[in-house]
């Protein structure tokens, strides 16, 4: 394919990274097509995968095991393959990654069991660790340096429709169809685009130089404790924290406000509708003012989503503070991972990309049970005191970064 693909290079090697080159569109819709598909499919279990479990047997301590392993997996998981997307390439771990999903979802299908169910989650966890890291790396890889923000916010944009669509289809085609039919249909799409992944042009070229274990630590935590790393990292680790709060706690104060599931899914999808809403503006403005600007602009948002939320529980607060919450969840994820792509090389945004994956499973998993204990111990608005404190310590580590960054200069 070559030349004819690429409108720049074919290769695009350390030293060519400041260049960056640009694959012709319909390749970059079929990278976000992928970054979609390997994302939705764990979006459209977490509806359904507890019943299901139950539905097979499980205990309640089983089921939440079952639940919980898919992150216990999926976190260490992108690390380690993200520094395989370096070694190996970016495509072929595409391809892995998305049939892996699939042999993942064709396992939930056809699970008697339980345990058979626990094994296609670890498989689950496994493959999402090679292909989050590996199309994000790609669609690093096929973006201009002047154009990060805007680049990855259409990245981040394919994630949100993942939850959004993958929200609502999930439990609303699975009550109709049923869940295993559901599976077996993700699993064939998946099959489906892991074959189309091989039409996508090679524009990374990994270093053929072996590399030993104590090299690659080192590699590893230059990359990732670097201190550009610091505003990315720590912004998407606070926006997750508090989506964690939001998915663990709040939804169950809505319910006992007296909000049915349908409506409470509802207010969440306004929180999605206006982040898929704001990704490209903040894409645009991310490459205009700064990252670190725009992640800042993010989590004063979300602390004062949060504050609304403690208003009250009557509509239509909860929306109005699921309006807040969307539009820094926007602003935060494309200047985030535009900041990762900017201040990494080719060679290192593997290992990069696939912390920042590991972040975003970790917010949430880290939030959750973390809420849900102060939650139990003490008040509603002690508990969503959290999801305003912790961005407001991220955004004065940010302040405090950009005003050192003035007076360096």
């Amino acid at each position: 394919m070559g030349n004819n693909i690429i409108q720049n290079s074919s290769n695009l090697t350390d030293d060519q990274d400041q260049k960056s080159s640009i694959i012709k569109k319909r390749y970059f819709v079929l990278i976000l097509t992928l970054s979609f598909m390997v994302n939705f499919d764990s979006n459209a279990a977490i509806p359904i995968i507890a019943t299901y479990a139950v539905k097979l047997g499980a205990s309640i301590i089983l089921t939440g095991f079952i639940v919980g392993v898919y992150s216990m997996v999926h976190i260490p998981s992108n690390i380690i393959f993200g520094r395989l997307v370096d070694k190996i390439g970016r495509n072929r771990l595409i391809s892995i990654g998305v049939f892996l999903d699939g042999i993942s979802m064709l396992l939930y299908a056809i699970a008697q069991d339980p345990l058979f169910l626990l094994f296609g989650r670890i498989v689950h966890g496994i493959g999402g660790g090679f292909g989050g890291p590996a199309t994000m790396a790609y669609i690093s890889d096929a973006t201009t340096q002047k154009r990060s923000g805007r680049g990855m916010a259409l990245y981040g944009i394919s994630i949100g429709f993942s939850n959004l669509i993958g929200f609502l289809l999930g439990g609303l085609v699975a009550q109709i169809i049923g869940e295993s039919n559901l599976f077996f249909i993700i699993a064939f799409l998946l099959f489906i685009m892991s074959f189309t992944s091989f039409f996508l042009p090679s524009i990374y070229q990994p270093s053929k130089k072996k590399i030993k274990l104590r090299e690659e630590l080192i590699t590893f935590k230059r990359t990732v404790f670097r201190k550009s790393m610091i505003s990315p990292y720590f912004s998407i680790l606070a926006m997750m924290f508090n989506m964690g709060i939001v998915t663990a706690v709040y939804t169950l104060m809505l319910e006992h406000a007296s909000y049915t599931i349908g409506q409470t899914g509802m207010i969440l999808s306004i929180m999605v509708i206006f982040s898929i809403l704001v990704h490209y503006p903040a894409g645009v403005l991310s490459d205009k003012i700064g990252y670190i600007k725009v992640m800042l602009i993010g989590l004063l948002l979300i602390a004062s989503a949060f504050g609304i939320f403690m208003i009250s529980f009557e509509v239509p607060i909860p929306m109005i503070g699921m309006v807040f919450l969307g539009l820094g969840h926007g602003l935060i994820f494309p200047s985030s991972a535009g900041a990762v792509k900017e201040n990494t090389k080719g060679s290192e945004r593997g290992v990069a990309t696939g912390t920042f994956y590991a972040l975003i499973v970790a917010g949430v998993a880290i939030g959750a049970p973390i809420s849900g204990q102060i939650y139990d111990l003490y008040t509603e608005q002690m508990t969503l005191l959290l999801g305003i404190i912790v961005p407001l310590i991220v955004a004065a580590i940010l302040l405090l970064m950009l005003i050192f960054y003035r007076k360096g200069q």
